[in-house]
């Protein structure tokens, strides 16, 4: 009782004024707190909206994507009866099972192909299944629906698409078709019916480690997750197919949301235990009155403490919110503000910045199959030999998965772009040693500048990301620089891809050539043949137009043999004529390469035209030519009599040291170099380099891209074996080439 009197009293006796402080004290930092608290929760939330925008967007172009690939099977359909019918009058179920098990049984989510002459359904594959189909007729469906899709079909040279919807045959499903015209009257029609699971399956839609709910939605019928999704706050991304368009939405499940919260939870806790502390120690230090000095010292030295804890704490908490849990480097929230400020900083200076996006190649794989302890024990390797790099005033980041990103201002030159490129790129090439196991994991660089590639954050992050995957298409471990061929039109380059198939089917391609001339006898010596496109309503299209969008749909192949066949028949037709024996340099691509039986194929076609492998240059990139895997490939083509050269020579790193074990006759030298002659004395010093060290070597040297008198005179000073340029002749017909060899 009398403790309870004491403490009574003692609150009695403090002055309003200081209650009163005290009060608007807790006020003010209670508020602060309560900002904080929101500003934080506010980050966190923002972050992972933009990380299932990412995501959401990542697998709506994948589910376009698988869609609007099978879908044009419907077009190989039409093809291939155009051709029974105008070869042999009539089809057959035999051929056209033949030709539809090419992909039923290889590509998932085709439920059948099918065939309707004058509407009525009389070839399908797989039969299995199917059988209900058989003698279905469209215009008399019981179907209004069914009957409405084909009177539209018939009247529109495209394709129309139905559903999703319930199919005759059972299961939920989408149907492609398109109308046939035969001596310019209605045929009937082709069909493509897929499954709508296996697809969704293919745009990892199925994969909850991601943290994210997705719903699709077609046709107005829900395929998959909550429909409710789409009357809610949910991101939603449109999927436009070739005949109308699908809906997909987004939203952080419940665990990241949860996760959100905790994190809210501990700031206000770690704040608010702080500002209690604070107000305990205003409440001593304003109620004490007749202590000694030295007593008033050690308070105020522990409210100073106590005030730093205080500070110490807000500055973790903040430098948390910008740090990757996993790395310990910046994370997306912090490149994102980082970015945009560094542009405007550059923009205002004058300067040029670099951004290397990163993509640990073969990371998933490693991932999936050791777990994701040892995933994040290699991503913490990863972020480790980043923070080493020793680059000035370099910020890197994890901006999510197995994605970094590396910003450095005030570059100078293109060259020391491509040495801090290269410079990363090396610090991947030793192994992972994670619990005494070696991993060996690459990464692919792509390479954006600002303000060369572009004026704002989101287009220079697209760009470095544009150029990172075509880095990995080009064969991964390796580093690829932005430029504008990485982002052509998109309603072009859907276009191209769409007409490619048809170039091939009617022989639309051509070959021009362009005369290598020996340096010391002034010769035509050697041809470079130059696939070109003659469209037949564009005209002439250009290589770089159209061979990136072949290497990704893999129609390089077939071209590059078609190609290998027209120069080999256009030798033949030289010879035959009476003109000398010319050699002709033909470029494989990595695709082609990959094929394992690609020595048989080339040497096939050439000995069909009955010439001499030594009379056929196969061009292969310096990345191609370092592989190990490609290695017997050149050693069998090489033994066969071809002569192998390494293209664009000295563009990507690679080892000198390793030149001499390659199985390789001539190298050449990129025009990136030769633009360099006599304007930049280090472009002059490595093409002397190149030469020097091809003549050690016993490698024949020919520079491309010769246009002035200056670059052939150093050329020519210098002992370069062959020159190709327009200061000697530009690509030309075979026509026009005959004329010369005469």
């Amino acid at each position: 009782m009398f403790n309870a009197v004491s403490i009574t009293e003692r609150f009695a006796a403090v002055p309003p004024r200081i209650w009163l402080t005290l009060a608007c004290v807790t006020l003010i930092l209670g508020s602060l707190v309560h900002y904080l608290t929101d500003s934080y929760r506010d980050n966190l939330i923002r972050e992972i909206n933009r990380d299932t925008a990412y995501e959401l967007s990542a697998n709506a172009s994948a589910l376009a994507t698988a869609i609007q690939s099978r879908l044009l099977l419907t077009n190989g359909i039409k093809a291939f009866v155009i051709n029974e019918l105008t070869h042999t009058g009539a089809l057959s179920d035999s051929r056209f099972h033949t030709f539809a098990d090419n992909f039923t049984g290889r590509i998932p989510g085709i439920r059948n192909l099918s065939i309707y002459p004058n509407g009525i359904a009389r070839f399908v594959h797989p039969l299995t299944g199917n059988e209900n189909i058989l003698g279905l007729d469209l215009f008399h469906s019981e179907d209004a629906e069914i009957r409405r899709n084909a009177e539209r079909t018939k009247l529109t040279d495209d394709m129309t698409i139905l559903g999703p919807r319930e199919l005759t045959q059972g299961g939920l499903g989408l149907l492609s078709r398109q109308a046939i015209e035969h001596n310019g009257k209605f045929w009937g029609f082709v069909s493509v019916v897929l499954d709508i699971n296996p697809i969704l399956q293919e745009a990892d839609l199925f994969n909850g480690d991601k943290g994210i709910n997705f719903s699709v939605r077609g046709n107005s019928l829900v395929l998959m997750g909550d429909p409710n999704l789409f009357e809610e706050s949910a991101i939603i991304r449109k999927i436009e197919l070739s005949d109308g368009e699908w809906e997909m939405a987004a939203v952080p499940n419940r665990e990241r949301l949860e996760s959100v919260a905790s994190k809210i939870r501990i700031f206000r806790t770690v704040c608010l235990g702080s500002l209690v502390l604070l107000i305990y120690f205003l409440y001593a230090q304003m109620t004490q009155k007749a202590r000694l000095q030295q007593i008033v010292k050690e308070r105020t030295h522990n409210l100073e403490i106590a005030n730093k804890k205080l500070e110490s704490t807000f500055d973790e908490l903040t430098a948390a919110a910008y740090r990757d849990a996993v790395t310990g480097l910046y994370n997306r929230t912090y490149f994102n503000e980082q970015l945009v400020h560094k542009i405007e900083s550059g923009r205002l200076a004058g300067e040029t910045l670099a951004l290397l996006y990163l993509d640990l190649d073969h990371f998933k794989m490693i991932n999936d199959s050791l777990g994701h302890i040892h995933g994040d024990m290699m991503l913490k390797e990863a972020g480790r030999r980043l923070a080493e790099l020793p680059f000035p005033e370099v910020e890197i980041s994890r901006i999510g998965g197995d994605e970094f990103t590396i910003m450095i201002p005030r570059i100078e030159s293109m060259e020391q772009v491509r040495q801090l490129a290269h410079q990363v790129r090396e610090l991947f090439q030793s192994p992972f040693v994670i619990r005494d196991t070696e991993h060996f994991m690459t990464t692919s660089i792509g390479v954006a500048l600002f303000p060369l590639h572009a004026q704002d954050s989101a287009s220079l992050i697209r760009n470095a990301d544009l150029a990172m995957y075509r880095a990995k298409d080009e064969g991964k471990n390796q580093f690829r620089i932005y430029d504008v061929s990485l982002n052509p039109n998109a309603e072009e380059a859907m276009e191209i891809k769409s007409s490619l198939r048809v170039a091939l089917a009617k022989d639309e391609f051509t070959v021009y050539y362009q005369p290598q001339i020996e340096v010391e006898s002034g010769k035509v010596v050697g041809l470079e043949a130059l696939i070109r496109w003659v469209h037949p309503t564009k005209g002439i299209i250009a290589p770089n137009n159209f061979i990136p969008i072949a290497e990704e749909t893999g129609l390089i192949v077939p071209i590059g043999e078609r190609m290998l066949q027209i120069v080999c028949a256009q030798s033949r037709a030289w010879l035959d004529a009476g003109l000398p024996p010319i050699r002709i340099a033909v470029n494989l691509s990595a695709r082609q390469f990959a094929q394992k039986d690609l020595p048989e194929r080339i040497g096939a076609i050439v000995g069909e035209h009955g010439l001499d492998p030594q009379s056929i240059e196969l061009e292969i990139t310096e990345n191609m030519a370092m592989k190990e895997d490609m290695q017997p490939a050149l050693h069998t083509l090489r033994d066969m009599g071809f002569t192998i050269s390494i293209d664009d020579f000295g563009t990507q790193y690679s080892s000198l040291n390793y030149l001499k074990l390659l199985p390789v006759d001539k190298i050449k030298i990129d025009r990136s170099f030769v633009s360099g002659i006599a304007r930049d004395r280090k472009d002059e010093a490595i093409i002397v380099a190149m030469l020097l060290i091809a003549s050690r070597l016993n490698l024949t040297v020919i520079a491309e891209g010769v246009e002035t008198s200056e670059q052939l005179a150093f050329l020519q000073e210098n002992n370069c074996h062959e020159i190709q340029g327009f200061i000697f002749h530009k690509p030309q017909p075979a026509d026009q080439i005959a004329r010369l060899l005469a």
